[in-house]
């Protein structure tokens, strides 16, 4: 359900080096009235600048944990902010979600300006827009969520720590990062840094699958095959099937990183499914047929280093692994 809301930036002379930056589904100026009646200080707030957004939460959550990050907030549980604010309308800007055409009109912009543009419809040239480089390096996430990693598998000279890790991942979220979300829900769903709750980790794994993360349906998918709840991983695997060839929303293609973990997970389920006798869900069968020739190429490289590796071949792994590949060889007949 939208949230549609303004993020609002108010001022009070009483408080010359901070300011307030908070959200409200009303106007602005009526929660400067609010807050300027309930409180004790001697002049009134006003505001000085506002933004709509389609999810103002979203959006608050977003604009805090970006000004945080820069050493700007005052208390932790607070609104306040001592920042210039230049620096908080930046953060502004950069929140998604905004509704274009409701922001306030930079203080440079004229009548005289707007004179020289005339009124049109839609047209192609509305396509030609300036597009921002989309390496990972220049989401402002990025560096919380290479931290948050860093602190979960310990990489270089950071000491692992999963509470760590995970309330940095919470932060990533919160600025946009839909990878955070899938780690946050594994976090909850293995006990890594949190009580286990497959409960708590379904939820985060459904919020990350509904602001665009393909991955999120998959580890849905993974949780149902567990619980043997096959209807439901069938219907969790068969939106992972038609949203996973998708673009994400901000161009994270955070997808590339995760293909890995689907494809040991296929190999996985096809050792349980056909030396164990356990289920393979319909549709997880069809996400093994479009991988069919990574997964064989995969296994058959499990294959010989599990031979080369050992002074005595691992018989039983070999022969589980020998009887996926002519499962997969199968496939390649019939398909062929």
């Amino acid at each position: 359900m939208k949230d549609i809301g303004y993020i609002y930036v108010l001022a009070n002379g009483s408080m010359p080096n901070a300011v307030k930056v908070g959200k409200t589904t009303r106007s602005s100026a009526e929660r400067a009235r609010e807050l300027s009646g309930v409180t004790s200080l001697p002049t009134a707030f006003i505001v000085v600048y506002e933004q709509l957004f389609e999810d103002c939460t979203a959006a608050e959550n977003f604009v805090h944990a970006l000004l945080e990050q820069k050493g700007f907030r005052i208390s932790a549980n607070r609104e306040f902010f001592s920042a210039p604010v230049s620096e908080v309308v930046k953060a502004i800007t950069l929140a998604p979600g905004a509704i274009q055409g409701s922001e306030a009109l930079p203080a440079a912009y004229t009548d005289e300006e707007d004179e020289l543009f005339g009124e049109h419809g839609q047209d192609e040239l509305d396509d030609l827009i300036l597009e921002d480089d989309f390496l990972p390096e220049s989401y402002l996430w990025y560096p919380l969520f290479e931290e948050a990693e860093n602190y979960r598998y310990g990489h270089g000279d950071t000491i692992q720590d999963y509470a760590e890790a995970l309330r940095l991942y919470s932060k990533a979220a919160k600025l946009g990062s839909l990878a955070a979300y899938a780690k946050i829900g594994e976090a909850h769903e293995y006990g890594i840094g949190t009580a286990k709750s497959k409960e708590k980790a379904l939820s985060y794994y459904k919020e990350g699958a509904r602001r665009g993360n393909a991955y999120c349906y998959w580890l849905m998918g993974s949780i149902f095959t567990d619980q043997k709840h096959y209807s439901n991983a069938n219907k969790a695997l068969s939106l992972f099937l038609k949203n996973q060839k998708n673009e994400l929303p901000d161009k994270q293609h955070r997808f590339l990183f995760d293909e890995a973990n689907i494809i040991y997970s296929c190999i996985t389920s096809l050792v349980l499914g056909l030396c164990f006798d356990t289920p393979i869900p319909d549709v997880l069968h069809q996400v093994i047929v479009e991988r069919k020739d990574v997964i064989s190429l995969h296994v058959q490289k499990s294959i010989d280093e599990i031979i080369e590796s050992t002074e005595e071949d691992d018989e039983q792994c070999v022969r589980e692994f020998r009887v996926v590949l002519s499962y997969l060889e199968d496939i390649h007949e019939y398909n062929d």
